[in-house]
């Protein structure tokens, strides 16, 4: 049997699938916070840190949760529900799915974001995807996230690209 070529499409999420950070549709309101006064604290951090811009929203986020909410897994993927997508995307998929398979071809959909994987796994979309390569926290031993497991900055993107890359050669040609 002759293996169909593969279509790997990666996607940003945020300002690509979704109109705004997804933190913006349930988490910072929950902190009571405005989303400028919130990104204002996180380049704050940023600079007066020397920060990665991804690391200061990670520890911006568990620091104004202190006292307010509490961030789990669970907590972040509920708020996946309540994330924006831009008209069409719901059912992008399918339509593109076809379409390839309808000239021979695997289509495979892998997101690459500096948004959270957590709050991306909770939103209507994400078993369309292949695999998603974005930050996550790490949980202590109660469930509670304590620190950033993984950062996704914009050079570090092109790793996860390469990864998807290797993955499809070996697939493909392995």
């Amino acid at each position: 049997m002759e293996k169909r070529p593969i279509l790997a499409i990666m996607y940003d999420f945020d300002h690509t699938l979704s109109p705004r950070d997804m933190q913006e549709y349930g988490f910072i309101p929950d902190l009571g916070m405005e989303a400028d006064a919130f990104w204002h604290k996180c380049v704050t951090a940023m600079k007066q840190n020397q920060m990665d811009q991804i690391l200061a929203y990670m520890y911006m986020m568990l620091e104004e949760a202190k006292g307010k909410l509490i961030v789990n897994r669970s907590m972040l993927r509920a708020l996946g529900k309540d994330v924006q997508l831009f008209d069409g995307v719901s059912d992008w998929f399918a339509r593109v799915n076809d379409y390839a398979e309808s000239k021979g071809l695997v289509p495979e959909h892998y997101i690459i974001s500096s948004g959270l994987k957590e709050i991306i796994e909770g939103t209507p979309i994400a078993k369309e995807f292949k695999e998603i390569y974005a930050a996550s926290f790490c949980y202590d031993e109660h469930g509670v996230a304590c620190w950033p497991a993984m950062a996704v900055n914009y050079t570090s993107k092109t790793q996860f690209l390469f990864r998807v890359n290797k993955g499809v050669q070996q697939r493909r040609f392995g």
